[in-house]
């Protein structure tokens, strides 16, 4: 069973601001689960222009949950998706991810790289952290800040508030362009260098025979809440809990996003 909530922060309401958070669930197959929060960057541009990054996060959200759906309805047509497997697949993901911000902002007729730095750091800068659950395994994998949940257990990623969002690799190739126009003279490898090149998510892999369930969240949320989801609850309960939750004092004043899966037996 797999369900998904999302709240727009206390902060948020009061500004009459959109919410940054965005969630994505899916289970293509029988067997076959994920889910996916991410949470734009609020901060403004150093010259005032206001955070408009839930653009990023729901339009990457989109396109990640797009790609899983397809890529997990493929392996469960496979004897098995062991670890290996898995590793491979969230490489691969990392990359169309970054390829998928690439094309977005190739489209935009910018005029210089300060338009595109502009546009990138208000509206496609966002984290993502999410789970894939297969009849062999089960990995969180992330890029940035949130919480990871299973059997009453909570991680929280804490970046320091300064994630290395996803589409930072779109300022590094657009500096890296800047850079060889300047320095022609250098080699392709300092340049490739300077550029930096993609990485993968961090993943953390699990005792699929030992899960209960697991969730994975955004940062908005507070560690004691997330050891209450043991309960299966569809995605309508859980959003009349969490929306409970809202009424506590000093809970959810950021955007809360979550994604969980429960074994059923």
């Amino acid at each position: 069973m797999i369900s998904q909530a999302i709240v727009n922060g206390r902060t948020h309401r009061l500004m009459q601001q959109n919410s940054h958070d965005s969630v994505h669930s899916g289970s293509p197959q029988p067997g076959h689960a994920f889910g996916l929060v991410l949470d734009g960057c609020g901060s403004k541009y150093p010259d005032g222009t206001p955070s408009h990054n839930e653009v990023g996060a729901k339009l990457l959200g989109q396109f990640a949950a797009a790609w899983l759906k397809q890529q997990l309805a493929d392996a469960a047509q496979r004897a098995s998706t062991g670890e290996n497997e898995l590793g491979q697949m969230l490489a691969a993901l990392h990359q169309d991810c970054i390829a998928f911000l690439q094309t977005i902002n190739a489209a935009m007729p910018w005029q210089s790289s300060t338009d595109t730095a502009k546009f990138v750091s208000t509206h496609l800068l966002a984290t993502m952290v999410g789970f894939v659950v297969t009849p062999e395994t089960a990995v969180f994998f992330w890029q940035g800040d949130g919480y990871l949940a299973h059997n009453g257990h909570v991680t929280t990623l804490d970046s320091n508030n300064r994630p290395d969002y996803l589409a930072y690799h779109v300022l590094r190739q657009e500096a890296g362009r800047e850079k060889s126009k300047e320095r022609s003279e250098e080699s392709s490898a300092d340049q490739a260098s300077f550029a930096g090149a993609p990485h993968t998510f961090q993943t953390h892999f699990l005792d699929r025979a030992a899960l209960q369930w697991l969730a994975v969240a955004t940062d908005g949320w507070q560690a004691a809440q997330l050891t209450q989801l043991g309960e299966p609850r569809s995605s309508l309960q859980l959003q009349r809990w969490l929306n409970m939750q809202t009424r506590t004092a000093g809970s959810f004043e950021d955007d809360g996003a979550v994604a969980i899966w429960w074994h059923e037996a």
